[in-house]
């Protein structure tokens, strides 16, 4: 039996969630209202090989294309309702994606967030390994939302110091106690990403959000070490990418902020972006600055790229993403913890 045929039958039928490797999947909200669901694999310790990646086309929907998939993998296409990619071999504690296609919404049936997923290997065992998605409903991110702090910053459900969403950005924001003095406020505008319109020297970067950041009232800002927030991508991406950062104001030429290595006091250090969480970017500030304390409360825009050829490659270790987010991970932790646990430990960093 082929291997696309098995897993096909993973989808509908019995299949273990544990083993040699992991995957899962998500949905995200193109631009244009169509929606792009990517599936991601991470292994244990172990090297797999005769892979096969396939994710369910959801019901509501219609397949439109394949988008991305890591260097090597080949699109096997559309069977049974389930959208089918082959590649050759995945190493111990990695994780390849996205396996990314389109679809077309219908209306007849609403979206999930998650969708089922599966991944069969050859050696060194032959192995079959499901995820069945989440109940959850696939909704539009809103375009702006707000958040209004003082001087306890950003507070939590359980009242203490901690991240919050901004409204229904999908943009989550956490500000160190001490960081402001009086009331504040602070808005993210999602604009449409235009590559004629961000840097034009950026070589190789594949441009993942652009926004627009400003604070209330402007003497207000907080230092760039107190303030971290993540941000929802507009396709999924690679876990572990740096990412760069370019600003500019009132139409000014784009200024691009350099970066540093990464510290446990600030989870990504001094100051760093990087991907994660499948379809997010983090960010801490400090004394390189993300804007934040040095022009930031002027109303910034803001462009985040990664690297196209590490993007189309596809393929991370998780000593990789331990070293860019400068968090302790693995690629199966990595998997595991999507966009919940890590957010929380980035957002806050660790406390030597």
């Amino acid at each position: 039996m082929k291997i696309a045929t098995l897993l096909v039958l993973s989808l509908s039928m019995f299949a273990q969630d544990d083993g040699l490797a992991l995957v899962r999947s998500l949905g995200i909200y193109d631009a244009d209202g169509s929606v792009l669901y990517s599936a991601y694999v991470a292994t244990e310790n172990a090297k797999i090989g005769g892979v096969a990646v396939g994710s369910t086309v959801p019901l509501g929907s219609r397949f439109i294309e394949a988008v991305d998939a890591p260097a090597g993998a080949v699109f096997e296409g559309v069977r049974d309702n389930v959208a089918v990619w082959s590649f050759p071999e995945i190493g111990e504690d990695r994780m390849v994606g996205p396996f990314t296609f389109r679809v077309k919404p219908d209306g007849a049936a609403p979206l999930v967030a998650e969708q089922s997923a599966a991944v069969s290997f050859q050696t060194p065992e032959k192995e079959l390994i499901s995820y069945n998605g989440s109940n959850r409903s696939l909704v539009p991110l809103e375009e702006s939302g707000s958040v209004i702090f003082d001087q306890r910053e950003t507070i939590d459900a359980t009242g203490k110091n901690g991240p919050v969403a901004v409204g229904k950005t999908g943009v989550i924001l956490f500000v160190r106690e001490g960081a402001v003095r009086t009331q504040t406020t602070i808005t993210f505008d999602r604009r449409r990403v235009v590559n004629a319109e961000l840097p034009a020297d950026a070589e190789d970067t594949w441009w993942c959000a652009q926004y627009q950041i400003s604070i209330s009232p402007q003497e207000n800002a907080p230092s760039g070490a107190g303030i971290s927030f993540i941000l929802p991508t507009r396709r999924a991406l690679p876990a572990g990418l740096r990412v760069s950062t370019f600003a500019h104001v009132n139409g000014n030429e784009w200024r691009k902020y350099a970066s540093t290595s990464p510290q446990p006091e600030f989870g990504f250090g001094g100051f760093g972006c990087a991907s994660f969480g499948f379809n997010n970017i983090g960010c801490s500030g400090g004394s390189n600055c993300l804007g934040l304390n040095c022009g930031f409360n002027t109303g910034f825009g803001f462009g985040f790229g990664v690297s196209n050829t590490q993007r189309l490659a596809g393929s991370v270790t998780g000593s990789q993403i331990t070293s860019t987010t400068g968090i302790t991970t693995t690629a199966a932790s990595s998997i595991i913890d999507g966009s919940s646990n890590t957010i929380i430990a980035i957002l806050i960093g660790f406390r030597p």
